[in-house]
C-alpha cells in the first residue's frame, strides 16, 4: 500500500465520523421519565343509564389534554367506571367527570357547578370519585 493510499484511508475516517454524527447514528437515548399506574374509580350517581359513557377529561394529555373526547371509562359489574392509564411520576393532574353521550357536566351535591378535581401521581395509585349528580346537557363537548 503506498503512503498516498494509507493517507486516504485516514482521510477517510473524520469523514465518515461527520457523516454519522449528521444522520443521527450517535445520538444519546431520549431522557426516561419514571411512570406510574393511575387507575381511576367512579361511582356515577343514582339513575344513570347503564349504557352512559363516561370521559375523564383531563389536564394531561392521555386524557385527552382538556379537550374532548378525553379517556373513556368503562362500566363494571358493581356499576362502578374504571380505566388505567400510564402518566409520569410527580405530575400534576386536574380533570373533570362528563357523560358524553349527551355532555353532561357533573355537578355538586347542592347543584353548582363542580371544580376541577386534581392529584398528584405519586407511584401506582387509584382515584375514586363519588359524583352527586348531573348537570343539563350541552350542546356539544365542553372547552375547558
Amino acid at each position: 500500500m503506498s503512503p498516498s493510499h494509507a493517507v486516504k484511508w485516514f482521510l477517510l475516517i473524520p469523514l465518515a465520523s461527520a457523516v454519522l454524527v449528521g444522520c443521527g447514528a450517535i445520538e444519546p437515548p431520549p431522557p426516561e421519565y419514571p411512570h406510574a399506574t393511575v387507575t381511576f374509580d367512579v361511582t356515577v350517581p343514582e339513575g344513570t343509564p347503564s349504557d352512559a359513557i363516561i370521559t375523564v377529561l383531563g389536564s394531561h394529555s392521555s386524557l385527552g389534554g382538556n379537550t374532548a373526547p378525553g379517556f373513556y371509562l368503562r362500566r363494571q359489574a358493581n356499576g362502578h367506571y374504571t380505566g388505567m392509564v400510564r402518566l409520569a411520576i410527580d405530575a400534576e393532574v386536574s380533570y373533570t367527570l362528563w357523560r358524553e353521550d349527551v355532555w353532561t357536566p357533573e355537578l355538586s351535591p347542592e347543584g353548582t357547578a363542580m371544580p376541577r378535581r386534581s392529584f398528584r401521581v405519586t407511584g401506582d395509585m387509584t382515584v375514586s370519585a363519588q359524583m352527586a349528580r348531573w348537570g343539563q346537557p350541552l350542546q356539544g363537548p365542553p372547552s375547558l
